[in-house]
């Protein structure tokens, strides 16, 4: 009769065991997968609406694909930043006689790199007639050379206008930096 106690025992702290540990488990498992299964489903419907965009998606990417070739097109020179800040200093003289404008002064290059583009910024110091001014600035802004004037300060002084104007512009990186160091 003690082996059937002891069976006994043995079933009644198995059955505390199972309901208090394994069922647990069981329970805390079960859970688990259900997150895993919701968060796959959630996976699944966002990319079922990504495929039902692909078309639009490969429109946009062809979009900035010929953007980007149109920027490059009307991009300073590339390669050293050197190159592109005389071409944009000829630009902004150039663009300035055309106009009417007298340049006093340009300051150094300032030069940034951004992905594999070169952000070049000049300070240009000028002065001239208003008619004047506002030309150079609007041939500045819609050359074949693409430039944008960010930021400008102008004052006056009797029939002439003095200020200067924060000329940006880009310029691509040249490709081949890496092959010509060794890296």
């Amino acid at each position: 009769m003690n082996n059937r106690r002891l069976i006994q025992l043995f079933v009644v702290v198995l059955a505390i065991f199972i309901l208090f540990k394994v069922v647990p488990m069981v329970n805390e498992w079960r859970g688990s997968l259900d997150a895993d299964i919701e968060r796959l489903a959630d996976r699944r419907d966002q990319l079922e609406r990504l495929l039902e965009k692909k078309d639009e998606w490969q429109d946009r990417r062809e979009k900035l694909s010929i953007h980007e070739l149109d920027i490059g097109a009307r991009a300073l020179p590339g390669g050293r930043p050197e190159v592109a800040s005389a071409r944009l200093q000829s630009l902004l003289r150039v663009n300035a006689a055309e106009a009417g404008v007298e340049i006093s002064s340009l300051s150094l290059p300032e030069f940034e790199e951004i992905g594999s583009w070169h952000l070049l910024q000049e300070v240009v110091t000028m002065r001239g007639s208003e008619v004047a001014m506002l030309e150079f600035l609007e041939r500045l802004e819609s050359g074949r050379t693409l430039l944008r004037v960010v930021g400008s300060q102008m004052r006056k002084e009797h029939d002439t206008l003095f200020g200067s104007a924060t000329v940006v512009g880009f310029s691509p990186l040249m490709t081949e930096r890496k092959d010509q160091t060794g890296e």
